[in-house]
C-alpha cells in the first residue's frame, strides 16, 4: 500500500541531495566537473556536506522501499533497502583524489569505490522493477508512461557513463565528471518522479 507521508519524505531527501551537490559546485569551484567526480566534494573542508548528500539519498531510498513495500513482489523494494545501504556506505568511506598526481589508494577509497559502483550498478535493475509494477497497478496515465521511461534511461545512463569511464583509460582526458553528473540528475530524477507518485 502506498504512503504519501513517507513518498513525501523520499522526494524531498532526493530533491536535497541534488541540490547539495549543485550547491558544491559553488562552494569547490577548483574542481573541474569535467574530470573529477561528485564524491571528491567530500574530501577536505566542508566535505561532511558531500557526506550528508550521501545520506539524504539513502533515506530517499528507505523512505520510498517502506511507502511501497508489500509481500509480493519484493524485489524492487528490497533493491531499494540496498541501494540505501550503498548510498550510506559511499558517505561513510571518503573516495580518493582522481587526477593522477593527486592519486593515493586508501581503505576508505577502495571501499567507497566499491559501495558508489554497487549503487550505479543496482540502481537501473531496482528502476525497471519497481517502474514495472507501478506501471501494472496504476490508476492514473503519467506513472505508466513516465516511471518505465525514466527506468529505461537509468540504463542509458549507466551504459554511458561506463562507456566514456573504459574510453578514458584508453584517452585520459575525457569528460568523464560529466557524464557521471548526467547519471546522477538521471537516477534522482526516477526516484523523484517514483516518490511523486505515491504522495498522488
Amino acid at each position: 500500500m502506498k504512503n504519501p507521508t513517507l513518498g513525501l519524505v523520499s522526494a524531498v531527501a532526493a530533491v536535497l541531495w541534488l541540490g547539495i551537490i549543485g550547491l558544491l559546485h559553488l562552494i569547490k569551484p577548483e574542481l573541474d566537473p569535467r574530470t573529477r567526480m561528485i564524491s571528491e566534494y567530500a574530501c577536505g573542508p566542508c566535505g561532511w556536506t558531500m557526506q550528508f548528500a550521501f545520506f539524504c539519498m539513502a533515506v530517499s531510498c528507505w523512505a520510498f522501499a517502506a511507502a511501497i513495500w508489500t509481500p509480493q513482489p519484493i524485489l524492487g523494494p528490497a533493491l531499494l533497502v540496498v541501494c540505501g545501504f550503498g548510498f550510506v556506505g559511499a558517505g561513510v568511506f571518503i573516495t580518493d583524489p582522481v587526477l593522477p598526481s593527486e592519486r593515493t589508494q586508501t581503505l576508505s577509497g577502495a571501499l567507497h569505490i566499491a559501495f558508489a559502483f554497487a549503487v550505479m550498478l543496482i540502481f537501473p535493475v531496482m528502476a525497471t522493477c519497481v517502474s514495472w509494477n507501478v506501471s501494472e497497478r496504476a490508476v492514473e496515465a503519467w506513472p505508466r508512461v513516465w516511471l518505465p521511461a525514466l527506468a529505461a534511461a537509468t540504463w542509458g545512463g549507466l551504459l554511458g557513463f561506463i562507456a566514456v569511464t573504459l574510453g578514458s583509460l584508453r584517452r585520459p582526458g575525457k569528460s568523464v565528471g560529466y557524464f557521471e553528473r548526467i547519471l546522477v540528475v538521471v537516477y534522482t530524477a526516477w526516484l523523484t518522479a517514483a516518490a511523486v507518485m505515491t504522495i498522488q
